[in-house]
């Protein structure tokens, strides 16, 4: 699991407001590739209907070929377990302390305690927070936060990583500390997707940049612009 096709996608709301139009686009297994665009511009739609958050209106999505827009809800926690979320604004329970926070998935899936341990200490290793895993939230930095919710995304070790504004509120060079961490996880295989309106910062990462403006694909930096 991994590759992702969206074929001529539309999404429109009950208000009427069409967030994405006709889009196609994708992207391959094991690839990274950011969104970018104005707000409004429809990436957190994007996003949101791979999640199953939202529903198409019209169109297919397809993950290894599988179309995904036909998920049953009874089957919607089991197909969420490939894929690891990320957000600006990270959901950290604050009566809980860190190492707890990244087990949760882990706990819902009624997984061992000795398994547990052994993911949520290595999913801290690699966001460099293992030190601070008794910890509760509010004791950390921004930045330190937003590490824990990469942790806690990555700790299933899903096939896909979606973020969506991962870096909204961090200063510049944490920023980049970020969107390191994203490209880590891509060189080992995951298929990576993160939704950004930093363009100088992602444009520096030197990989695939797709650009929405009003629901739709203008550019896309791995090929040709789009008319």
């Amino acid at each position: 699991m991994g590759q992702i096709e969206f074929h001529d996608v539309t999404k429109r709301f009950d208000n009427g407001f069409e967030a994405l139009k006709n889009v196609t686009a994708e992207f391959a297994e094991g690839s990274m590739t950011f969104l970018t665009g104005h707000s409004g511009a429809g990436k957190s739609t994007f996003l949101k209907l791979l999640l199953c958050l939202d529903r198409v209106t019209r169109g297919q999505i397809l993950i290894n070929g599988i179309n995904v827009t036909q998920i049953k809800p009874k089957r919607l926690a089991y197909y969420r377990q490939n894929l690891g979320a990320v957000f600006q604004d990270h959901h950290l329970l604050s009566h809980r302390n860190i190492f707890e926070n990244v087990a949760l998935p882990l706990r819902v899936s009624g997984m061992r305690d000795k398994e547990v341990g052994r993911r949520v200490r290595a999913a801290l290793s690699r966001v460099e927070l293992l030190p601070k895993e008794k910890l509760f939230p509010q004791y950390l930095s921004t930045g330190e936060q937003q590490r824990v919710g990469i942790a806690r995304a990555v700790v299933t070790r899903p096939k896909i990583l979606l973020a969506d504004e991962p870096t909204g509120n961090l200063d510049p060079d944490l920023s980049r500390d970020i969107m390191e961490l994203f490209r880590q996880f891509n060189e080992v295989g995951t298929t990576v997707i993160v939704a950004s309106h930093d363009r100088a910062l992602i444009e520096s990462m030197g990989t695939r940049v797709i650009e929405l403006a009003n629901g739709k694909i203008v550019r896309d930096l791995a090929g040709a612009p789009v008319d």
